[in-house]
């Protein structure tokens, strides 16, 4: 299921772009293994992999020009915990995760321990990204998602792929504080 939602979400983006320069066009990475799980902000600290997970991991490692910001590869999130700044995309995506955290209250790493959340999709140039959000005795993490509209959150990776394919933004609509 995951793999076809993917699929049409892709060819969806890569509608939006068919007009621009190739280097801006959406482009599928080989995927990378899953050898210890799914890394989370915290140095050294993975989550097992949900189903869903797994599926799109199986997929395709990084995908950029996704549908919020570059979606990010294992080896991607891994490459978060280091400050060897070799990697400009890592760097920039780092950089711009971190401003988001001290410039936006309510932005998910500033709510949750870093063990609760990966980096799921960022950006090195604007403030659009994915969190996904590890709640205990869930199969599948949330998705919180930050974009122009502002915040949004999904049940998992599935609900999340059926609005954007619908272009259904009322999950920016719905606050989760009082």
């Amino acid at each position: 299921m995951i793999k076809t939602l993917i699929e049409a979400a892709f060819a969806q983006t890569a509608k939006y772009w068919e007009t621009a320069e190739q280097a801006l066009r959406p482009k599928m990475w080989p995927p990378t293994p899953l050898s210890h799980g799914i890394p989370t902000l915290a140095p050294g600290v993975f989550r097992p992999s949900s189903p869903m997970l797994e599926e799109r991991f199986q997929l395709l490692g990084r995908w950029t020009t996704a549908s919020h910001g570059h979606w990010l590869s294992t080896a991607d999130m891994e490459a978060l915990w280091s400050d060897n700044g070799t990697d400009p995309f890592i760097e920039g995506v780092k950089q711009m995760q971190a401003a988001s955290a001290e410039g936006w209250p309510n932005d998910a790493s500033t709510l949750f321990r870093p063990e609760q959340l990966s980096l799921f999709a960022g950006s090195e140039y604007s403030n659009e990204r994915i969190y996904l959000l590890w709640l205990d005795f869930e199969d599948e993490p949330e998705l919180w998602v930050y974009d122009a509209n502002g915040e949004s959150r999904y049940h998992d990776l599935a609900a999340y792929l059926q609005a954007y394919l619908a272009e259904d933004v009322s999950a920016a609509s719905i606050s989760w504080r009082a």
